[in-house]
């Protein structure tokens, strides 16, 4: 066989074994990528003045956009920048961010202290 021939062959098989695998993976949809936790898919947040705190009841209102949000909070929530809910109960005017979730329950609490 002559040399050309042999070149013409070795390419040919070159690619069909490059073009199998991309036809073969070409009907297959992706993999879905992994779903959000519950806790990420209903996760929101909300900042604003820290107006109310009910530490018996477990509630917060801030304002925010001009309009009172009340927020409930539990045992579990995280807060930083107060000693936990009674020390949040000294902080009303402070700026607040909310994170919470189903229910308008906080998950976190983060407390920016007012300036002087």
């Amino acid at each position: 066989m002559n040399i050309q021939i042999k070149g013409w062959i070795a390419a040919a098989v070159v690619a069909t074994f490059v073009a199998l695998p991309l036809a073969a993976s070409a009907g297959q949809a992706a993999p879905p990528a992994d779903p959000p936790s519950a806790a990420q898919a209903q996760a929101s947040s909300a900042s604003g003045e820290l107006v109310k705190v009910d530490a018996a009841a477990k509630s917060i209102t801030i304002k925010s956009g001009g309009k009172d949000e009340l927020f409930t909070f539990s045992e579990s929530t995280k807060i930083t920048g107060a000693q936990g809910a009674a020390g949040l109960a000294t902080m009303e005017g402070s700026q607040v961010t909310v994170m919470y979730g189903k229910d308008r329950v906080a998950s976190e609490i983060r407390v920016t202290p007012k300036k002087p």
